[in-house]
Protein backbone atom coordinates (compact mmCIF):
# COMPACT_ATOMS: atom_id res chain seq x y z
CA UNK A 1 0.00 0.00 0.00
CA UNK A 2 1.66 3.70 -1.04
CA UNK A 3 0.78 6.59 -0.43
CA UNK A 4 0.69 6.40 3.41
CA UNK A 5 0.10 9.84 5.01
CA UNK A 6 2.02 10.23 8.37
CA UNK A 7 0.54 13.15 10.86
CA UNK A 8 1.92 14.13 14.07
CA UNK A 9 -0.88 16.64 16.00
CA UNK A 10 0.96 18.83 17.83
CA UNK A 11 0.43 22.59 19.65
CA UNK A 12 2.85 24.20 21.93
CA UNK A 13 5.57 22.27 21.61
CA UNK A 14 7.71 24.46 18.69
CA UNK A 15 11.19 23.15 19.11
CA UNK A 16 9.85 19.88 21.59
CA UNK A 17 8.63 17.49 19.48
CA UNK A 18 10.48 14.10 19.98
CA UNK A 19 10.92 12.02 17.20
CA UNK A 20 10.67 14.41 13.97
CA UNK A 21 13.79 12.98 12.70
CA UNK A 22 13.08 9.35 13.13
CA UNK A 23 9.61 9.38 11.72
CA UNK A 24 10.92 10.32 8.30
CA UNK A 25 8.29 12.03 5.96
CA UNK A 26 5.89 12.82 8.56
CA UNK A 27 4.00 16.01 8.98
CA UNK A 28 3.22 18.03 12.22
CA UNK A 29 -0.20 19.42 12.15
CA UNK A 30 -0.32 23.21 13.55
CA UNK A 31 -2.77 26.26 14.69
CA UNK A 32 -2.39 28.71 12.30
CA UNK A 33 -1.40 30.85 15.21
CA UNK A 34 1.52 28.89 16.41
CA UNK A 35 2.72 28.86 12.40
CA UNK A 36 5.58 30.75 12.41
CA UNK A 37 7.28 29.57 15.97
CA UNK A 38 6.77 25.65 14.09
CA UNK A 39 8.45 27.38 10.64
CA UNK A 40 11.37 28.98 12.65
CA UNK A 41 12.27 25.45 14.14
CA UNK A 42 10.88 23.05 11.44
CA UNK A 43 10.81 22.83 7.59
CA UNK A 44 7.79 24.65 6.52
CA UNK A 45 7.05 22.14 4.12
CA UNK A 46 6.78 19.32 6.60
CA UNK A 47 4.01 21.37 8.57
CA UNK A 48 0.27 21.27 7.91
CA UNK A 49 -1.14 24.60 8.77
CA UNK A 50 -5.16 24.27 10.13
CA UNK A 51 -7.20 27.01 11.73
CA UNK A 52 -7.04 28.26 15.30
CA UNK A 53 -10.73 27.17 16.00
CA UNK A 54 -10.50 22.94 14.65
CA UNK A 55 -7.59 23.11 17.22
CA UNK A 56 -7.61 23.68 20.63
CA UNK A 57 -9.28 20.23 21.74
CA UNK A 58 -7.93 17.07 20.42
CA UNK A 59 -10.44 15.16 19.19
CA UNK A 60 -11.63 18.29 17.04
CA UNK A 61 -7.99 18.29 15.69
CA UNK A 62 -8.12 14.68 14.86
CA UNK A 63 -11.55 14.68 13.16
CA UNK A 64 -10.00 18.20 11.02
CA UNK A 65 -7.35 15.68 10.14
CA UNK A 66 -9.80 12.64 9.13
CA UNK A 67 -11.87 15.06 7.26
CA UNK A 68 -9.12 16.77 5.02
CA UNK A 69 -5.90 14.41 5.27
CA UNK A 70 -6.14 11.52 2.59
CA UNK A 71 -5.81 7.60 3.52
CA UNK A 72 -4.30 5.39 4.51
CA UNK A 73 -3.46 7.72 7.45
CA UNK A 74 -1.05 7.20 10.63
CA UNK A 75 -1.24 9.66 13.60
CA UNK A 76 1.57 9.68 15.65
CA UNK A 77 1.88 11.79 18.91
CA UNK A 78 3.93 14.57 18.82
CA UNK A 79 5.48 13.23 21.90
CA UNK A 80 6.81 9.60 20.96
CA UNK A 81 10.60 9.11 20.12
CA UNK A 82 10.74 6.16 18.73
CA UNK A 83 9.49 2.84 18.29
CA UNK A 84 10.27 -0.79 20.26
CA UNK A 85 10.73 -4.09 19.08
CA UNK A 86 10.52 -7.24 21.81
CA UNK A 87 11.07 -10.57 21.01
CA UNK A 88 9.79 -12.07 24.28
CA UNK A 89 12.10 -14.39 25.40
CA UNK A 90 14.78 -14.45 27.94
CA UNK A 91 17.98 -12.79 28.16
CA UNK A 92 20.93 -13.30 30.62
CA UNK A 93 21.53 -10.61 32.10
CA UNK A 94 24.84 -10.23 35.23
CA UNK A 95 24.38 -13.90 35.84
CA UNK A 96 20.90 -14.01 36.02
CA UNK A 97 17.75 -14.98 33.23
CA UNK A 98 15.47 -11.80 32.79
CA UNK A 99 12.83 -11.14 30.35
CA UNK A 100 14.60 -8.84 27.97
CA UNK A 101 12.73 -4.83 27.33
CA UNK A 102 11.80 -3.97 23.80
CA UNK A 103 14.82 -2.25 22.07
CA UNK A 104 14.44 0.62 19.83
CA UNK A 105 13.47 -0.50 15.89
CA UNK A 106 15.95 0.77 13.77
CA UNK A 107 15.21 3.91 11.79
CA UNK A 108 15.53 2.41 8.22
CA UNK A 109 12.68 -0.66 9.52
CA UNK A 110 10.16 2.01 10.50
CA UNK A 111 8.95 2.71 7.13
CA UNK A 112 8.22 -1.19 6.47
CA UNK A 113 6.61 -1.88 10.01
CA UNK A 114 4.20 1.20 8.95
CA UNK A 115 3.33 -0.30 5.12
CA UNK A 116 3.18 -3.93 6.34
CA UNK A 117 0.61 -2.34 9.39
CA UNK A 118 -1.45 -0.99 6.36
CA UNK A 119 -1.18 -3.92 4.06
CA UNK A 120 -1.92 -6.28 6.72
CA UNK A 121 -4.90 -4.40 8.05
CA UNK A 122 -6.22 -3.92 4.36
CA UNK A 123 -5.80 -7.65 3.60
CA UNK A 124 -7.65 -8.72 6.94
CA UNK A 125 -10.25 -5.87 6.19
CA UNK A 126 -9.29 -3.78 9.33
CA UNK A 127 -10.44 -0.19 8.97
CA UNK A 128 -8.07 0.52 12.05
CA UNK A 129 -4.87 -0.33 12.99
CA UNK A 130 -2.14 0.24 15.77
CA UNK A 131 0.54 -1.05 18.14
CA UNK A 132 1.21 -2.55 21.97
CA UNK A 133 0.53 -0.29 24.46
CA UNK A 134 2.90 -1.36 26.53
CA UNK A 135 6.99 -1.04 26.58
CA UNK A 136 7.45 -3.92 29.08
CA UNK A 137 8.80 -6.59 27.07
CA UNK A 138 7.03 -9.18 29.09
CA UNK A 139 3.75 -8.20 27.13
CA UNK A 140 4.46 -9.58 24.08
CA UNK A 141 4.17 -13.17 23.71
CA UNK A 142 5.79 -14.95 20.64
CA UNK A 143 3.17 -17.04 19.97
CA UNK A 144 1.06 -14.39 19.36
CA UNK A 145 1.81 -11.51 17.28
CA UNK A 146 -1.57 -9.84 16.37
CA UNK A 147 -4.48 -9.07 18.32
CA UNK A 148 -7.49 -8.57 16.61
CA UNK A 149 -9.98 -7.62 19.80
CA UNK A 150 -8.12 -5.63 21.71
CA UNK A 151 -7.87 -1.58 21.56
CA UNK A 152 -5.25 0.81 20.13
CA UNK A 153 -4.68 4.75 21.39
CA UNK A 154 -4.19 7.82 19.89
CA UNK A 155 -0.47 7.57 20.26
CA UNK A 156 0.01 5.16 17.17
CA UNK A 157 -3.52 5.07 14.68
CA UNK A 158 -3.69 3.78 11.76
CA UNK A 159 -6.52 4.74 9.99
CA UNK A 160 -7.81 3.03 6.70
CA UNK A 161 -11.64 3.99 4.83
CA UNK A 162 -14.32 4.08 7.87
CA UNK A 163 -17.18 6.55 8.35
CA UNK A 164 -16.20 7.20 12.09
CA UNK A 165 -15.19 10.31 13.90
CA UNK A 166 -13.75 10.91 17.50
CA UNK A 167 -16.21 11.69 19.88
CA UNK A 168 -15.56 15.27 21.59
CA UNK A 169 -17.45 15.02 24.45
CA UNK A 170 -15.17 12.42 25.55
CA UNK A 171 -12.39 14.34 26.51
CA UNK A 172 -8.69 12.91 26.53
CA UNK A 173 -10.49 9.57 26.42
CA UNK A 174 -11.06 10.07 22.71
CA UNK A 175 -8.83 7.63 21.21
CA UNK A 176 -10.71 4.83 24.01
CA UNK A 177 -13.55 5.86 22.46
CA UNK A 178 -12.82 5.59 18.64
CA UNK A 179 -11.41 1.82 19.04
CA UNK A 180 -14.62 0.84 20.99
CA UNK A 181 -16.69 2.62 17.93
CA UNK A 182 -14.89 0.63 15.33
CA UNK A 183 -14.85 -2.51 17.29
CA UNK A 184 -18.74 -2.06 18.15
CA UNK A 185 -19.53 -1.67 14.05
CA UNK A 186 -16.64 -3.75 12.48
CA UNK A 187 -16.01 -6.01 15.03
CA UNK A 188 -12.45 -6.32 14.47
CA UNK A 189 -8.44 -4.17 15.00
CA UNK A 190 -5.57 -4.87 13.88
CA UNK A 191 -2.55 -4.65 16.78
CA UNK A 192 1.08 -5.38 16.12
CA UNK A 193 1.79 -7.08 19.69
CA UNK A 194 5.30 -6.95 18.74
CA UNK A 195 5.67 -3.53 18.85
CA UNK A 196 5.33 -0.48 20.88
CA UNK A 197 6.48 3.17 21.53
CA UNK A 198 8.70 5.18 23.49
CA UNK A 199 7.03 8.28 24.48
CA UNK A 200 7.26 10.95 27.05
CA UNK A 201 3.52 11.78 28.40
CA UNK A 202 4.44 12.75 31.46
CA UNK A 203 7.09 15.28 31.56
CA UNK A 204 6.86 17.04 27.66
CA UNK A 205 5.93 20.38 27.91
CA UNK A 206 2.89 21.49 25.24
CA UNK A 207 0.27 19.02 24.01
CA UNK A 208 -2.68 18.18 26.04
CA UNK A 209 -0.66 17.35 28.84
CA UNK A 210 -0.15 21.19 30.15
CA UNK A 211 -4.30 21.41 29.88
CA UNK A 212 -4.35 17.49 32.19
CA UNK A 213 -6.03 17.88 35.48
CA UNK A 214 -7.23 15.43 38.05
CA UNK A 215 -10.34 16.83 37.59
CA UNK A 216 -10.92 16.82 34.07
CA UNK A 217 -9.84 13.41 33.82
CA UNK A 218 -12.23 12.41 36.45
CA UNK A 219 -15.11 14.02 33.75
CA UNK A 220 -13.63 12.36 30.67
CA UNK A 221 -13.25 8.60 33.10
CA UNK A 222 -17.33 9.01 33.77
CA UNK A 223 -18.43 10.17 30.37
CA UNK A 224 -17.00 7.46 28.36
CA UNK A 225 -18.19 4.74 31.34
CA UNK A 226 -21.32 6.04 30.92
CA UNK A 227 -21.67 5.76 27.08
CA UNK A 228 -20.21 2.67 26.76
CA UNK A 229 -21.04 0.61 30.25
CA UNK A 230 -18.80 -0.11 33.00
CA UNK A 231 -18.73 -3.65 31.87
CA UNK A 232 -16.67 -2.87 28.49
CA UNK A 233 -14.75 0.55 30.06
CA UNK A 234 -13.68 1.03 33.80
CA UNK A 235 -11.79 3.28 35.41
CA UNK A 236 -10.64 3.29 39.39
CA UNK A 237 -12.60 6.53 40.66
CA UNK A 238 -11.99 7.72 42.95
CA UNK A 239 -8.40 7.13 41.96
CA UNK A 240 -5.56 6.71 44.14
CA UNK A 241 -2.73 8.08 41.51
CA UNK A 242 -3.07 9.58 38.53
CA UNK A 243 -2.59 6.54 36.42
CA UNK A 244 -5.65 5.39 37.39
CA UNK A 245 -7.65 8.14 35.50
CA UNK A 246 -5.20 7.34 32.42
CA UNK A 247 -5.37 3.66 31.87
CA UNK A 248 -8.59 2.28 31.18
CA UNK A 249 -9.41 -1.36 32.08
CA UNK A 250 -11.56 -2.94 28.72
CA UNK A 251 -13.30 -5.93 28.37
CA UNK A 252 -14.18 -6.59 24.75
CA UNK A 253 -17.59 -9.09 24.22
CA UNK A 254 -15.98 -10.22 20.82
CA UNK A 255 -15.01 -14.02 20.67
CA UNK A 256 -11.08 -13.99 19.31
CA UNK A 257 -7.56 -13.33 19.79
Amino acid sequence: MNGINIVRPSFNRAGLVKGHDYFKGSKLVVPESQRDEYAKKYNSKRLIVIPDENDGNIAKKRNWILRNVERPLLMIDDDVSSMLMGEGKKIKSNGEWKYNRQIILQQERVEEVIINGFNLANDWGCVLWGINQNEDGRNYQQYRPFSLTNVVLGPFMGHLKHDLYYDERMGTKDDYDMSLQVLNKYRKILRFNKFSLACSHGDNKGGIVGMRTQGKEIVYCEAIMKKWGKKIIKYKIPPKKMGDLLNGVTNIPIAGV
